[in-house]
């Protein structure tokens, strides 16, 4: 798979902007580094998390998926066609689906691979539904992969240097809030949450989808020098995207990692717990530690925000934003 095949299907669709075609365009090469971790399948099913049908002629085509799914809160009719200029049709099912607070309209165990590619830095709420969604539609032994900004990267690192913000997608505000990214990972989180989901990582490693200047490269001279300071300091996965390959081995063993769910006490896991299995008809398929998020938080007191002076009591058993 190289990116001219990758932009001969999914550039010359019909109805496309010339935008739309120039940042296709601009991402071939991220792509094709993340597209070479999924196994063709043929017959198989795919569920594309945070997509909207970008990338189907190359499920397709290239490898082998008989039934491609896409999810997305802007997704549109349910059945889509894309029409390729040299007269190819690609069909696939679309869902409009908000990813963290809704569950996904399908059954267990229904899908061989899951891909979410460049989504879980969107979600602004709770990304461990995506990942328990995930876990619970896929088959046993299903795949994932998983891509994602890195904002320990050496670009993030360089731009923190020079006094910019270091997440990658620039955390702007603008109209809708699911285009910008709410939260950027580190390769670490990224390892432990896909463990508390119950999926056993195969691979996970870091790339950049273009040279990087010569200023950035210097970064690493620098942490090399840091090293020497602190020989722990881990100088490796610094490029731009985070990829991470997975298999599912067993039910969601965590779902609120303090990876990236922190013991404050006025974060009330069990009420909120309560609340999700509530949306999916009082059945929690998950395994919850919320008895040692509760116990934790007593540890974490310290570590809550401070109030501003005249602020109004804010309830214990509020549910997490």
């Amino acid at each position: 798979m190289d990116t001219e095949t990758i932009r001969q299907l999914i550039v010359p669709i019909e109805g496309y902007s010339d935008l739309r075609r120039r940042l296709l365009c601009g991402e071939l090469e991220r792509f094709r580094k993340s597209l070479e971790w999924i196994e063709p399948r043929p017959g198989k099913s795919l569920l594309d998390l945070g997509s909207r049908g970008d990338l189907v002629p190359v499920f397709r085509e290239l490898l082998g998926f008989d039934r491609v799914v896409c999810v997305d809160a802007a997704s549109g009719a349910r059945r889509q066609t894309l029409v390729h200029d040299n007269g190819a049709v690609f069909e696939f099912e679309a869902h409009r689906i908000n990813l963290e607070t809704e569950p996904y309209p399908f059954p267990d165990q229904c899908f061989d691979q899951v891909v979410a590619m460049e989504s879980i830095e969107h979600l602004a709420i709770d990304p461990m539904f995506m990942l328990a969604e995930a876990n619970r539609v896929l088959k046993p032994r299903g795949a994932l992969l998983l891509t994602t900004p890195n904002i320990a990267s050496l670009s993030s690192l360089y731009r923190q240097l020079w006094g910019k913000h270091p997440a990658i997608g620039g955390q702007t505000f603008g109209p809708g809030t699911m285009d910008r990214h709410h939260r950027e990972y580190v390769p670490d989180e990224v390892r432990r949450i896909m463990q508390a989901a119950g999926f056993e990582v195969d691979r996970l490693d870091t790339f950049d989808p273009q040279p990087l200047p010569k200023a950035v490269r210097k970064v690493k001279r620098l942490l090399r020098v840091l090293r020497w300071l602190k020989p722990d300091l881990d100088t490796d996965y610094r490029g731009r995207v985070i990829r991470c390959s997975c298999v599912k081995i067993g039910e969601v063993t965590e779902r609120f990692p303090e990876a990236i769910y922190p013991r404050y006490d006025f974060y009330d896991y069990p009420a909120y717990d309560k609340e999700l299995a509530a949306r999916f008809d009082g059945r929690r398929y998950w395994r919850t530690n919320v008895v040692a998020c509760r116990e934790s938080s007593d540890r974490y007191t310290e570590r809550h925000d401070p109030e501003p002076i005249g602020a109004p009591c804010r309830p214990r058993n509020a549910i997490p934003p």
